[in-house]
């Protein structure tokens, strides 16, 4: 497990905080969702348009954002680029928000023993 004041903790804390942000917009989340409950494999701009009743634009801009974050990856099929989950880095961005939450969980733990 890694410290918690380590380098490696703070080099990561640049790209968790570009992966948070990158969830904190519902119709991003929607998509995510979307996606993983299997309504949808893939998707692309002009799908997710229609589907969230949303611009093109609007929708290019949303995938734009969770693919520089590494949540899903583009692949050109055809005249369309289809959008789907990006497993490995997802899985780098589970490992660093469950030391987050597992440190601070801890410290819960630790500060409720304290006032027993």
């Amino acid at each position: 497990m890694r410290r918690i004041n380590s380098k490696s903790t703070f080099e990561a804390t640049d790209e968790l905080e570009e992966v948070l942000k990158a969830l904190a917009n519902v119709n991003r989340l929607l998509l995510i969702y979307s996606l993983a409950s299997g309504e949808v494999e893939k998707i692309s701009v002009t799908e997710l348009s229609q589907k969230m009743g949303i611009t093109q634009p609007a929708a290019s801009q949303h995938l734009k954002i969770l693919k520089n974050a590494e949540i899903l990856v583009a692949k050109k099929e055809g005249n369309y680029i289809y959008y789907r989950f990006n497993r490995r880095s997802m899985e780098k961005h589970k490992k660093r928000i469950d030391f987050l939450f597992t440190c601070a969980l801890s410290k819960c733990k630790q500060l409720e023993k304290q006032e027993k």
